[in-house]
C-alpha cells in the first residue's frame, strides 16, 4: 500500500489530555489588546466611571428613536378628518383641528429629534381633508338655497300636492339636466 498508515485521524475537537499544555512562562499571560472601536477596560476600584458625550452628539443627548405619540395621535385625526370631511360644516371643523394637532406635532418632533413624517403625513391629510370639506360644504349650501327657491316657487304656482311635486320633479331636473319625460 502507498503511504496508508494503520493510525486512526486525531479528532480536531478532541480536548487535549490533562496537562497537554505547558504553563505559560512568567504566569499569567498579558491580555490582548482591545479591537478598535471597543469601549476601554473599567477604571480600577475607586475611580469613577469615565463618562462618554452620546454618539455624534458632543455633551448632547442622542435623538430620540421612534416617533412622538404626539404625531401618531394627528395622524390618526388628520384619517379620520378624512372620512368625515363629506360632511357639511363638521368635516372642515374636524380637519382644522387635525390640522393644527399635525403642524404642533411637526415642531414638537423637529425640536425633540425625532422623525417627523407622520406629523407631515397628518398635516397634508387634514389639509386635502379642510379642503374637501369646504368644497362640499359650499355645494352643500349652494343645493340648500336653490332647493329653498325652488320650494318658494313650486308653492306659489301650485295648488295641490301633485301639482307642487311635479313642479319640484322639473325644478330638480332641470338643474341636473335629467329628462323626466316618459
Amino acid at each position: 500500500m502507498l503511504g496508508m498508515s494503520d493510525q486512526t485521524p486525531q479528532d480536531p475537537y478532541a480536548l487535549p489530555p490533562a496537562g497537554g499544555y505547558p504553563p505559560p512562562a512568567g504566569g499569567v499571560p498579558p491580555a490582548a489588546p482591545p479591537p478598535v472601536g471597543a469601549y476601554p477596560p473599567p477604571p480600577p476600584a475607586g475611580y469613577p466611571a469615565p463618562t462618554y458625550p452620546a454618539a455624534g452628539y458632543p455633551g448632547g443627548q442622542a435623538p430620540k428613536p421612534g416617533h412622538s405619540a404626539f404625531a401618531i395621535v394627528a395622524l390618526v385625526i388628520s384619517i379620520i378628518a378624512l372620512v368625515i370631511c363629506w360632511v357639511p360644516f363638521i368635516g372642515p371643523v374636524a380637519a382644522l383641528v387635525a390640522l393644527a394637532l399635525s403642524i404642533a406635532a411637526w415642531v414638537t418632533s423637529k425640536k425633540s429629534g425625532r422623525p417627523a413624517g407622520l406629523a407631515i403625513a397628518g398635516t397634508v391629510a387634514s389639509i386635502i381633508a379642510f379642503l374637501a370639506g369646504v368644497v362640499i360644504t359650499i355645494g352643500f349650501l349652494v343645493f340648500v338655497n336653490r332647493a329653498q327657491e325652488a320650494d318658494k316657487f313650486c308653492n306659489s304656482v301650485s295648488t295641490t300636492q301633485a301639482e307642487y311635486d311635479q313642479c319640484m320633479t322639473d325644478r330638480v331636473s332641470d338643474w341636473f339636466g335629467i329628462d323626466t319625460t316618459p
